[in-house]
């Protein structure tokens, strides 16, 4: 069966309603996509003409899980990786449903991150956040410690309260993989972590010195005061701003320290740079292990999908997705051999068992075997 065979077929399958999620999610994705196709070829006039009965004649089928495979890609960009992907649902000789049938099953087991974090206080205590109730829970350094009906921990003061201490006092907010967390500084400032990502801070005379030091990756909507600006210190460099949005990733795993503006002005000091940058927003900097920035425009909110609950791929590697999935359902991930070059791109819920995003692997010919070694689960990763 040629390729445009196997495309013909898949339509049939959909208008018969033999389909799978997968197929049909496909499917769906060429329809959305034909509008922008060139008028003229063959292929696609056939399949605008079969998408549109389809569209008319099959009643609605169940609610589409919220993935979307192939939204940020061109449509021959769908096509073609469509196509590929038809092979594989098609060709028993090229496909390994065995493995991945198992693998599949052993990784609903594997639950997604939530909402986890400790509080270290000055003296030493280890506060776990998850488990307290709503309200307030403790005073600290002039500051009531709330955590508030989403689940955030805030910060509340009187305005006299720094002058009760002349040290500084620190807190650090520790939030474990398969862990996520929000808080609002003593200066109203807004910080959403991811996992693996620590935050410490000092409580008091925050307001004067607005000033946090980074490990992982956090987004901060920072408030505004011009007199004092706001400053993030991570291991490759210091970023100045006085009220903005951006999302900073300083993982020690990744190649460098990105920091992604959505609004507003960051001020980017690399340690080993003689000047500081300014970017504007949809810019980001990356300062690689030579600790010198470079500067680049991007689409922003694939740096932000996270605190949406989402994964989004843009041009990844695997090993770059790999990371992430790895951080946030707290798991090892190894390769069988090294990793491949291939770019991937899609757009998955965040807020799933790992069988959702490791499905969109399978697209992209990549298999999965889960197991646990040592009571650590590990996901191998192979192209062949």
């Amino acid at each position: 069966m040629t390729e445009d065979e196997k495309i013909r077929d898949l339509l049939k399958r959909y208008l018969a309603g033999k389909c799978t999620d997968a197929e049909r999610e496909i499917v769906d994705q060429w329809y959305e996509s034909t509008d922008n196709q060139r008028v003229g070829d063959t292929i696609y006039d056939e399949m605008r003409e079969d998408l549109y009965t389809i569209r008319t004649q099959v009643s609605p089928h169940s609610p589409r899980r919220s993935i979307r495979w192939f939204h940020y890609l061109s449509a021959a960009a769908v096509l073609t990786i469509a196509i590929g992907v038809a092979i594989k649902l098609y060709d028993p000789i090229s496909s390994n449903s065995s493995v991945n049938e198992i693998a599949s099953l052993e990784a609903k087991h594997i639950l997604p991150g939530s909402d986890k974090a400790t509080l270290t206080l000055p003296d030493g205590r280890v506060i776990s956040l998850d488990e307290l109730t709503v309200g307030t829970f403790g005073q600290e350094s002039g500051n009531q410690l709330i955590k508030d009906e989403e689940g955030s921990l805030v910060y509340e003061r009187s305005p006299d309260s720094g002058k009760l201490f002349t040290e500084n006092n620190y807190h650090t907010l520790n939030i474990p993989k398969g862990g996520q967390y929000r808080l609002t500084l003593p200066d109203g400032t807004r910080a959403w972590l991811n996992s693996a990502s620590s935050l410490t801070y000092a409580v008091n005379h925050f307001e004067q010195e607005r000033t946090v030091t980074l490990a992982g990756e956090a987004y901060f909507e920072v408030k505004s005061d011009a007199r004092k600006p706001f400053r993030v210190i991570t291991d490759k460099q210091t970023v100045t701003v006085l009220g903005t949005k951006f999302n900073i990733n300083s993982y020690p795993d990744e190649l460098g320290t990105k920091t992604t503006l959505v609004e507003g002005s960051v001020d980017i000091t690399a340690n080993k740079a003689s000047r500081s940058i300014r970017l504007s927003p949809g810019q980001e900097s990356f300062v690689d292990g030579s600790g010198l920035p470079t500067v680049r425009q991007v689409e922003t909110g694939q740096a932000i999908a996270w605190i949406n609950g989402l994964f989004r791929f843009d041009g990844n590697t695997i090993d770059e997705v790999m990371r992430q999935l790895a951080r946030w359902y707290d798991v090892e991930v190894v390769f069988d051999g090294m990793p491949p070059t291939d770019k991937l791109y899609g757009e998955v819920n965040r807020n799933t068992t790992a069988d959702t995003p490791l499905e969109l692997l399978s697209f992209f010919n990549f298999k999965h075997h889960v197991s646990s070694v040592n009571g650590k689960t590990r996901i191998t990763i192979t192209n062949h």
